[in-house]
């Protein structure tokens, strides 16, 4: 079958829209599907060997790329270019299936009556919003299938349910083979970014009361963080193909998200609705995940069977919940081994394969 793959990134983007789009591509690729990914421009010094390497790709029969603009989308302008030759290169392909994450792109297909998936992470905003719902092209018939990223998301739009499907973010298990287990807490790890929102500040906390452990944050880039406690390495980003061998490494896995959670767009409150990539990732390394209680979350994560969630964005209540868990007083391996079970049912070929099953 050939599919098409249409999302308005960069290949040297280090964001999680760019690691989710890349590991759908080669999840198609596993399946032996000739997958085209459109893109608004290619670096002209790019080696798809690197990506292989940077986002540990599994797939010997290899996606293709197609640079459809070769300019940067900077605003909004040259994302209309983009999706007229978005429009114009479909025609010319014939795909049998067509995937975007490009809201724009999913506009002009529905106008030029193309029938397509729209994958949903987030709420509309500005001028997509308008045209989204305003002039109602989020219920085109051409879409065939909304895919959400969770359940809760679909609060916000109140799809029916012949409309959408709930697909969370996936994970490839077999780069987390041969992590290590223990019972004992001493290597504490978070890996994302820094934006406001994301705990950082109650990381920090944790560090403070509990200097025995060693905690490593990961995802230091715009937001610059600083810690004076001898117990806190705070790295920059790493690439993806170091993550594995980072959590499989450590002991406690966290996310300590609070009640308003902002993105790279800093606009976007996605707290009510977010599925982090990372906890999927999290589950297959196999290790304690201490959570906040979040709707996305905990659509995947359950208190005490393969996570622990923390009720409340509370300083002291994550203190105490870590008191509890260096006790003894949760069953350990139990949760170590459902976190594992579950990310199982989160591959991203299962994922590409569920799409396929709605063609």
């Amino acid at each position: 079958m050939k599919v098409v793959y249409i999302a308005e990134t960069s290949l040297t983007n280090k964001s999680a829209y760019t690691q989710h789009v890349i590991k759908m591509c080669d999840a198609f690729a596993q399946l032996n599907h000739d997958l085209i990914l459109y893109l608004p421009k290619i670096h002209k010094n790019f080696d798809f060997e690197d990506i292989m390497d940077k986002f540990l790709l599994l797939s010997n029969n290899r996606f293709r790329l197609r640079s459809l603009i070769n300019l940067k989308l900077t605003n909004i302008f040259y994302k209309f270019f983009f999706a007229i030759f978005v429009v114009i290169n479909i025609k010319k392909d014939k795909p049998d299936l067509i995937l975007t994450r490009s809201f724009l792109s999913s506009i002009f297909l529905s106008f030029f009556r193309i029938k397509h998936y729209l994958e949903i992470h987030s709420e509309f905003q500005f001028l997509i919003k308008f045209l989204m719902i305003n002039l109602n092209f989020v219920r085109s018939n051409y879409i065939i299938k909304k895919i959400l990223i969770s359940e809760s998301l679909n609060k916000i739009f109140n799809f029916d349910k012949n409309e959408y499907m709930i697909l969370h973010d996936g994970v490839d298990i077999k780069n987390f083979e041969n992590s290590r287990h223990s019972n004992e807490i001493k290597n504490v790890c978070y890996v994302g970014s820094f934006y406001k929102g994301r705990g950082i500040d109650l990381i920090l906390y944790l560090a403070k009361k509990f200097p025995y452990l060693q905690f490593n944050l990961y995802g230091q880039s715009d937001s610059y963080i600083k810690s004076n406690l001898k117990n806190v390495k705070i790295h920059e980003h790493v690439d993806y193909c170091y993550v594995p061998d980072i959590l499989k490494n450590s002991d406690l896995l966290l996310m300590p998200y609070s009640n308003k959670v902002s993105v790279r767009s800093k606009t976007l409150n996605t707290a009510d609705y977010c599925s982090p990539l990372k906890m999927f990732d999290y589950l297959a390394a196999g290790k304690i995940i201490m959570s906040s209680k979040l709707n996305g979350i905990c659509e995947v994560l359950s208190h005490k069977k393969n996570a622990i969630i923390v009720n409340d964005y509370d300083y002291v209540l994550w203190e105490t919940e870590l008191k509890n868990l260096l006790k003894n007083e949760y069953d350990i391996k139990e949760i170590q081994k459902n976190a594992l079970y579950t990310a199982c049912k989160y591959t991203w070929v299962n994922r590409a394969s569920k799409i396929l099953s709605k063609k």
